[in-house]
């Protein structure tokens, strides 16, 4: 069996080949779609989540990450406030407008968590379900996710294993019932990356496009690692996120936070509130080279 022939839902292939595309809260992702989920890696206070909502509805978006469970590495770490923020957590979004919220979870028992938490407060918002890196071979929680209709799925590449099984793990998803999947790109974890936090991936964009028909992620953030800058002063976050953009990306998931220093989670590669504006300005450049280069492509093609 060839490989591409294993992604029997989620694959490209003669005669299905139209991107997989699903709406959510009125907010349409597909591989020709484009939003940035900017926000905290990990919810710390009220003021916080307050501050970046406001700071993201003021720029006009209507896409979050928000991290209410966060696995960690040591046991000792911050691992987030869980279900007891959730509620207030989705009446601010609610407020601000903020119409989906990327959320890691961990165990099934989390997506009850957040069902229940915005049942009771109204539905104020929508949640993307994040399987997060460490769980892409959690294959009990990707039957959980995959047979509820409820949520969609953002599924990072598990940063051990190769792209190959990376996707597999998505269409161990899809097999499940639930095909309103994201593909995210967040780094390969090893020394070759250094000084970057991971080996940025962002090469494999037009890849996964071409092996399925998910929208496809990237989280330069994660991969980065740090708020270092280039000589003219931009930061690398920036230029990893505009190589992800510029190849074809539909979704970027970015840490922001309005005192990074202060982060409980990440503190060094989350860009600030103040520098949101001009994020957003320089990922609109490299989106419209992005549109610009597939036109000459398909010009291209018709000659």
């Amino acid at each position: 069996m060839a490989k591409n022939d294993e992604f029997r839902i989620l694959g490209r292939r003669p005669g299905n080949e139209e991107s997989i595309r699903f709406t959510y809260r009125g907010v349409t992702f597909d591989q020709d779609s484009f939003h940035v989920a900017a926000g905290l890696n990990a919810v710390d206070t009220r003021e916080y989540v307050d501050r970046t909502f406001a700071a993201l509805q003021a720029a006009g978006q209507v896409v979050a990450r928000m991290g209410a469970y966060k696995p960690r590495t040591s046991p000792y770490s911050f691992q987030g406030y869980g279900r007891q923020c959730l509620p207030w957590v989705f009446e601010s979004a609610g407020r601000h407008g903020i119409r989906v919220i990327s959320m890691e979870v961990t165990h099934d028992e989390h997506v009850d968590e957040i069902r229940e938490a915005l049942r009771l407060t109204g539905e104020p918002a929508g949640v993307m379900l994040q399987i997060g890196t460490r769980n892409t071979q959690n294959f009990e929680l990707l039957k959980t996710v995959g047979g509820q209709r409820d949520f969609p799925i953002l599924l990072k590449r598990g940063f051990g294993i190769t792209l190959h099984e990376s996707l597999l793990a998505a269409e161990y998803v899809a097999s499940e019932g639930n095909r309103d999947i994201v593909f995210c790109l967040r780094g390969m974890k090893t020394n070759f990356g250094d000084p970057h936090r991971n080996l940025v991936d962002f090469g494999h964009v037009p890849v996964v496009r071409r092996l399925t028909r998910m929208p496809v992620c990237v989280d330069p953030s994660h991969s980065v690692g740090t708020h270092e800058a280039s000589p003219e002063g931009i930061p690398d976050v920036f230029h990893v996120a505009a190589q992800g953009v510029i190849a074809g990306a539909n979704l970027l998931l970015v840490d922001m936070h309005p005192e990074p220093r202060r982060a409980l989670v990440d503190a060094a590669q989350a860009i600030t509130l103040e520098e949101l504006p001009w994020f957003l300005e320089d990922m609109a450049i490299a989106r419209e080279a992005w549109l610009r280069r597939r036109e000459a492509a398909a010009g291209r093609a018709g000659a």
